[in-house]
């Protein structure tokens, strides 16, 4: 089966028909309809060679005509191309780009123009998919000539085929895989070139159902886009890195000594409290509505804390109730402490996994837009210093800037709401004695001004930096590498 090819080579025909997966918005039109043109013409030429096509396609619930260019040399070869989806029963088009890959004997070089006729809606929507295929043929040309077939792929299709070789010539038998994709740059579907829902006040609202939803996700997309809005691809996967310093606040203390039972005790705390941790993290995300994104990530955490205490030995003596008027031999160690003011000065190392929950709130208009991300997240280093919850909210508001083609630059400026606490353990040595600590550290600063970009290669990857501060007592630096589909 032809119905695609992509290997090496010039693919005049290919590039002649605007087939990228980044097609500028004002270049897409005149893409389609050069796309269409060679549809009919190909639909034309089939025509004169078989009296029965007209009717055929007319009759059919749908066809498929295909423009490719490849070449093949003995053992492997492919090649590449794009066409379209006719669908005959409610008018819609559908573009594709479509691959082939051969494994076997022969030589080809040259076009490729195929027609597929779909009887039901099951073949047209099954090739729609954009599945992989798997086929065994064999073809013989030589200059301009034409063939039919009538193929079987993976046991359960049989769809006509009408094939033209317009250039080269060709013996080929193969093992091929196809593959076809919905080529998003062409096809009327809602989905839009930004990351989030976005409706241009300058452009009207489709006719009801003319732009066509083709995924499961979110609920209610076909309602806004009826309305005028483009949506992001429903799903996405990201790799972040955040890098975070911000002053703390101690609060909590409880004290033991040589893992006996821990008392709480009252304490003096440093000023200059602080935690610096990194945290690389994968992420999993879903369009669940048009405007409400849910996601969940996961990561490693790393970093330090800075501890500063200072509290009364008197006190931790009182609390244990321990006897320091016994002989020296048996009094408790805890005695050592007495008259004494311990000093809590340590790195606590922080070393573990962090869980995130969050959703996102979203919508666009004319290119401004405004998002309202809020996680919980979870550290567990509880095999080390610490473990914790950290709420996160960050309002924003920006501006989507076009750049070359359909790339496109989103600045953004706005605020970041973290509340981060943490339950510190360790022990800590003072005149011989072993101190062991529990306390809590939670962020000094909640609020932080934050500025950002996120720049859109295209429909598929995106690249986000951020950065937010509050002077010199916190900082937070966020990237992420996003892939949409």
């Amino acid at each position: 089966m032809q119905i695609g090819l992509r290997w090496l080579g010039s693919l005049s025909s290919l590039l002649l028909l605007g087939c990228s997966s980044n097609i500028p918005p004002d270049e897409r039109q005149t893409a389609r309809d050069e796309i269409d043109a060679t549809s009919a013409n190909i639909v034309g030429k089939l025509s004169d060679e078989y009296s029965e096509i007209p009717a055929l396609v007319d009759e059919s619930y749908g066809y498929a005509a295909v423009s490719m260019d490849g070449v093949k040399v003995p053992v492997i070869g492919g090649g590449t191309g794009v066409g379209a989806i006719y669908n005959n029963q409610d008018g819609s088009v559908t573009y594709i780009d479509v691959d082939r890959y051969d494994v076997g004997a022969g030589l080809a070089l040259g076009n490729n123009e195929a027609l597929l006729i779909f009887n039901d809606e099951q073949s047209l929507e099954s090739y729609r998919a954009g599945v992989w295929r798997f086929s065994i043929g064999a073809d013989v040309s030589l200059g301009e000539s034409s063939s039919h077939a009538s193929t079987t792929l993976m046991g359960n299709d049989d769809v006509p085929i009408y094939l033209i070789t317009t250039s080269g010539a060709s013996v080929l038998g193969s093992v091929r895989v196809v593959s076809s994709s919905v080529n998003y740059d062409l096809t009327e579907t809602g989905v839009g070139d930004i990351s989030i829902a976005n409706k241009d006040p300058n452009t009207d609202a489709p006719t009801k159902g003319a732009k066509k939803w083709d995924r499961a996700l979110p609920f209610f997309a076909q309602e806004v886009i009826d309305k005028g809005y483009s949506l992001p691809k429903p799903y996405g996967i990201s790799v972040i890195y955040t890098d975070t310093f911000q002053y703390m606040d101690i609060t909590d203390l409880n004290v033991g000594i040589n893992g006996s039972q821990k008392y709480p005790i009252e304490f003096v705390s440093f000023d200059n409290n602080s935690n610096n941790t990194q945290s690389p993290q994968l992420k999993l995300d879903a369009w669940v509505f048009p405007f409400m994104n849910v996601f969940g990530a996961v990561g490693k955490i790393s970093g330090t804390a800075d501890i500063g205490i200072k509290f009364s030995g008197n006190d931790l003596i009182d609390q244990m109730e321990a006897d320091c008027s016994l002989p020296p031999l048996q009094r408790p160690k805890v005695c050592l402490l007495q008259g004494a003011n311990p000093e809590v000065s340590v790195p606590a190392q922080l070393d573990g996994n962090n869980y995130t929950l969050g959703t996102v709130l979203a919508t666009g208009w004319h290119d401004y837009f405004v998002t309202l991300p809020i996680s919980f997240t979870y550290a567990d280093m509880r095999k080390n210093d610490a473990e914790g919850l950290i709420l996160n909210i960050s309002p924003r508001v920006g501006k989507v800037i076009p750049t070359v083609g359909s790339q496109s630059v989103a600045l953004y400026t706005g605020a970041t709401y973290l509340d981060s606490t943490l339950t510190l353990t360790g022990t800590y040595t003072f005149n011989g004695v072993g101190i062991d600590y529990k306390v809590k550290q939670s962020n000094t600063d909640k609020w932080a001004g934050l500025v950002g970009a996120n720049y859109n290669f295209n429909r598929d990857w995106s690249l986000m930096m951020e950065y937010g501060w509050k002077s010199d007592r916190k900082r937070q630096f966020i990237s992420a590498l996003n892939r949409r589909f």
